[in-house]
C-alpha cells in the first residue's frame, strides 16, 4: 500500500497481494500459481502485459471444466469497473454494491495495474463508514470515533467529543428565541401565530436532512457538477415546497381561521423548503472543497441554521403581510 497517501483513500486501503498472469500463460499455470502462494483473494486473477497494464480478468468459479492447456487470452473477460488510487474509498463500496462486485482492480491513470480491493475490504468500509455517518449525524465529533470506544472510554473523553456542536445547537436555540422576540408584537397580536412555527421548522429540516442526505452521498461516490447539482436541489425543494405550502397553507387557514395566516404558512413553507434544499447540498460542497469529510456538514449544524432561516423567513412574512 502507499503509506504517502491521503487517508481513506483506494491506496490505502488495496492490497498487492493478488494473483497476476500473463495472456500467454495456460491455464494450468494459473491453477498453479494459485495453488502455490497464498493471497489476500482468489476470486479473480488480474491479466497483464509486459508493461504491467491491465488487460483482464479470469474468474475461477464458472471455469472449472476449461482444458489445462487453455491460454488465458482465450478465456479472460474484459476489464469492467475499476478505481484509481486516488479515489474515495467509499466509492468502492458504491461500486460493489451497485454493480454486484466482490473485488475491483485498481488501475493509474494508464492503466497501469496497482492492486485490487477485495470483499473484506469493502465490507470493513461500509461498516466503518456507516459507523462514521452515523456519529457525525448525532454531532459526535470525534477523531476515529467508534461505537465501542464511544461506551467504554472515559466521561470526560466522551463529554468532549459530543459537546461542541450541542453548544452549537445551544447558541443556535439562543439565536431562535432572539429572532422570536423581534416579532413579539406581531406574537400579541396575532397569537395563532405561533402554532405553525414548529411546523415551518420541522418541514424545512425534513426537506434539508433528505437533501443533505443525497449530497453527502453523492460527493463521496460520484463526480458531480457542483453548480448543476445546486440547480438540481433548488427545483426539487421549490417544487417539494410549493406541493406542502399549499396543502399547509390549507391547514393552517382552516385551523387559525384566518386566510392571512394560511397564506404566511404557505409561503414560508414554499421558501423554507427551497432554502433549506440549497443550504443542505452547498455546505457539503463546501466542505469538500475545502478537503474535509462532507458528513461534518450533517447534523448539528445544518438543523440549526435551517431552523434559524426558516423562522427568520416565517416572522418577516407574517409582519409583511399581517
Amino acid at each position: 500500500m502507499n503509506s504517502t497517501s491521503a487517508p481513506d483513500t483506494i491506496a490505502q486501503l488495496m492490497t498487492r497481494n493478488v494473483p497476476l498472469c500473463h495472456p500467454t500463460d495456460t491455464f494450468s499455470q494459473v491453477l498453479h500459481l494459485v495453488a502455490t502462494n497464498e493471497w489476500e483473494s482468489v476470486h479473480h486473477i488480474y491479466v497483464i502485459d509486459e508493461n504491467k497494464k491491465l488487460l483482464g480478468t479470469v474468474d475461477l468459479a464458472p471455469i472449472t471444466q476449461v482444458n489445462h492447456e487453455a491460454q488465458v487470452a482465450d478465456i479472460m473477460q474484459p476489464v469492467g469497473i475499476t478505481l484509481h488510487p486516488d479515489d474515495d474509498q467509499e466509492k468502492a463500496v458504491f461500486l460493489a454494491v451497485k454493480n454486484d462486485l466482490i473485488a475491483i482492480p485498481v488501475v493509474q491513470k494508464d492503466n497501469t495495474f496497482v492492486g485490487a480491493i477485495t470483499a473484506h475490504e469493502i465490507i470493513t468500509v461500509m461498516h466503518d463508514e456507516h459507523i462514521e455517518d452515523a456519529l457525525l449525524t448525532a454531532g459526535v465529533r470525534s477523531k476515529g470515533s467508534s461505537v465501542i470506544k464511544l461506551a467504554t472510554e472515559r466521561t470526560g473523553l466522551v463529554v468532549l467529543s459530543r459537546a461542541p456542536w450541542l453548544l452549537f445547537g445551544l447558541l443556535a436555540g439562543l439565536g431562535l428565541g432572539l429572532i422570536s422576540s423581534w416579532f413579539e408584537e406581531s406574537l400579541q397580536k396575532t397569537v395563532a401565530l405561533a402554532y405553525f412555527i414548529p411546523v415551518v421548522a420541522y418541514i424545512a429540516d425534513s426537506v434539508g436532512t433528505q437533501s443533505e442526505a443525497i449530497a453527502v452521498r453523492a460527493l463521496a461516490t460520484l463526480k458531480i457538477n457542483p453548480l448543476n447539482y445546486l440547480i438540481k436541489e433548488l427545483l426539487a425543494g421549490a417544487a417539494l415546497g410549493i406541493v406542502l405550502g399549499l396543502l399547509g397553507g390549507i391547514g393552517a387557514a382552516f385551523i387559525a381561521g384566518s386566510l392571512k395566516i394560511g397564506t404566511v404558512v404557505a409561503l414560508s413553507l414554499a421558501i423554507a423548503s427551497t432554502v433549506a434544499a440549497v443550504m443542505a447540498t452547498s455546505i457539503p460542497i463546501l466542505f469538500k472543497k475545502l478537503k474535509k469529510d462532507p458528513a461534518l456538514a450533517s447534523g448539528p449544524l445544518a438543523t440549526a441554521l435551517q431552523d434559524l432561516v426558516s423562522v427568520a423567513v416565517y416572522f418577516a412574512l407574517a409582519t409583511w403581510l399581517i
